[in-house]
């Protein structure tokens, strides 16, 4: 193996690579059944490994942000009238290196002022 490869491995738990592994198997028998036909070349190969990688970025990302989210399940201050404003998602299309990502973003709505904000990185909400 070469050592840009057990680099990369390095950054991960032999339980995550074996998952990985598993993963591959999994998609290479859907793509190609038991393994990849004789006439299979090596660009076809790469050109699908990349494919599932793009769309394993996408389905982290959207997993990681949704978990992200999470943190902010309750009522915040509304930075105007310093009422509870209480929480919702907000989704959009994101345009990512790996394409169209859904973004499930917090946001919330103070009923009194009839405005939305969004909670920012400091945790002040405006």
């Amino acid at each position: 193996m070469s050592k840009a490869v057990e680099a990369r491995r390095s950054k991960y738990s032999p339980e995550v690579i074996a998952k990985m592994q598993e993963l591959a198997r999994l998609i290479g028998a859907e793509k190609y059944g038991e393994r990849p036909p004789l006439k299979t070349t090596w660009a076809e190969i790469e050109a699908a490994g990349h494919e599932v990688g793009r769309l394993m970025a996408t389905e982290f990302d959207q997993v990681m942000q949704r978990q992200h989210a999470e943190h902010y399940d309750h009522a915040k201050p509304c930075p105007q009238c310093g009422k509870d404003a209480g929480p919702a998602v907000k989704h959009r299309d994101l345009c990512t290196r790996d394409g169209t990502a859904d973004l499930s973003e917090p946001e919330f709505r103070c009923v009194s002022c009839e405005r939305s904000f969004f909670p920012s990185a400091d945790g002040t909400g405006h």
